[in-house]
């Protein structure tokens, strides 16, 4: 993956040849279409965040085979690239016209204050909902067991330090989006990390939405798209 070379596909397992030729074939595509529109180089911050991204898994599953329970902050450090929120971020810059591709470039590298607290807000809200399921699995390297562990305090407490954590990123976000009103970047492209917060926070109000949509989740999409209200 860090070559990002097609060719070095029979170096991997059976079982990950078909994601990674998928990943590297969509990217590929993509580059073409955006090449074709006079947009060069867009997908480079997706492909070096897609990077990132597999590296930090790695070191979680490193973690999970070991039985290690990390620090919390040395498995934030680690557990706010696993979050994916930049690597989704870019993708959705991938084809915006209404700004600087120079600008939103260099802004993007820079690693702003939102994407930090956006990353923060997806870990902390999944590690709470998820801490049972992935603790039954063996997987020990969970923020809420980090916590825990690192802090000498109960599954209670730790679960609400971290909500209470996740509501300051919240925070950080929304006076991010307002600044942006009159200072670069601007809000057009803000909005979209909003907006990625905004579908975070429907997803896990009531538990794991996204690994187990089949509840009230599902209720809400089908009356959003299937059930239109009269007019």
């Amino acid at each position: 993956m860090s070559r990002w070379d097609l060719g070095a596909i029979e170096e991997l397992p059976s079982y990950m040849r078909i994601m990674f030729r998928i990943v590297l074939e969509t990217v590929e595509e993509i580059d073409k279409e955006m090449m074709a529109r006079g947009k060069s180089d867009t997908m480079q911050p997706t492909i070096d965040e897609s990077k990132s991204l597999v590296i930090s898994y790695l070191a979680i599953s490193k973690w999970a085979r070991a039985g290690h329970v990390p620090s919390f902050d040395e498995y934030m450090e680690v557990g706010l690239v696993t979050a994916g929120m930049d690597d989704l971020a870019a993708y959705g810059y991938i084809a915006m016209d209404d700004c600087d591709e120079k600008q939103l470039k260099e802004w993007f590298y820079s690693k702003p204050k939102i994407f930090q607290a956006l990353s923060a807000y997806f870990r902390l809200i999944n590690d709470i909902v998820s801490f049972e399921v992935e603790m039954s699995r063996g997987e020990v390297a969970n923020g809420v067991n980090c916590y825990m562990q690192q802090h000498g305090v109960t599954q209670k407490e730790a679960v609400e330090k971290m909500s209470k954590m996740a509501q300051e990123s919240y925070k950080i976000m929304m006076d991010e989006f307002m600044m942006s009103a009159t200072t670069m970047p601007r809000r057009q492209i803000v909005v979209r990390v909003i907006n990625i917060a905004r579908v975070i926070a429907v997803y896990y109000r009531e538990g794991d939405g996204f690994k187990y949509p089949h509840g009230k989740l599902k209720d809400r999409l089908t009356a959003l798209f299937l059930q239109p209200i009269p007019l």
